[in-house]
């Protein structure tokens, strides 16, 4: 049992050292790469493993509010592109999810559930879990994250108003939205 656990804190480890740093706080995206970060899940428990708050989110956090210095809509921009590479796509975002077929919906469904299945086995086998995000700092950290991701959010859309305001282009400014009764 203890041979077990040690190989799998060992690949634990080395499949944390691979993750890049640009990489988005909503985590991965890739089924290899979600299924990684299940697995690493208990050393960000024990706070072995730290995910790191990309620096537009820290400094979000100090002040969503402030009126950037350059406020020319290729800055706008610039700024709100940074929070998308850091928070994933705005609410806005373009998807064309009703032009997926029938399969390619049924495989992101499956690999969904087989992540979540991972991610529930594995969380499921550690016992006195919370208590032990307690102690270790882990708790704190993911409250941290929390608040981080919630400041970038307000701040790119606080940006985006901005943009919006001076007559920017998406995604300077929010999508332009077509209602249904427009499209007809």
């Amino acid at each position: 049992m203890f041979k077990v656990a040690a190989s799998l804190i060992a690949l634990c480890s080395i499949c944390a050292c691979s993750t890049p740093d640009n990489q988005s706080v909503n985590g991965p995206t890739s089924t290899p790469d979600r299924i990684g970060k299940a697995i690493v899940s208990p050393l960000n428990d024990i706070n072995v493993v730290k995910e790191n708050i990309p620096t537009v989110l820290s400094d979000a956090i100090k002040n969503p509010y402030q009126a950037p210095a350059d406020s020319s809509c290729a800055a706008i921009t610039e700024q709100v592109k940074k929070f998308d590479v850091a928070l994933g796509p705005d609410l806005d975002a373009t998807i064309d999810a009703h032009d997926k077929s029938m399969t390619e919906k049924g495989s992101v469904l499956a690999q969904d559930e087989a992540v979540g299945t991972v991610e529930r086995t594995i969380n499921g086998a550690i016992p006195f879990r919370s208590w032990i995000r307690k102690f270790s700092g882990a708790e704190k950290r993911s409250k941290e994250m929390t608040a981080a991701i919630a400041a970038g959010i307000v701040r790119r859309a606080y940006l985006k108003g901005m943009g919006q305001e001076k007559g920017c282009d998406y995604p300077a400014a929010p999508a332009k939205q077509t209602s249904a009764t427009e499209s007809k």
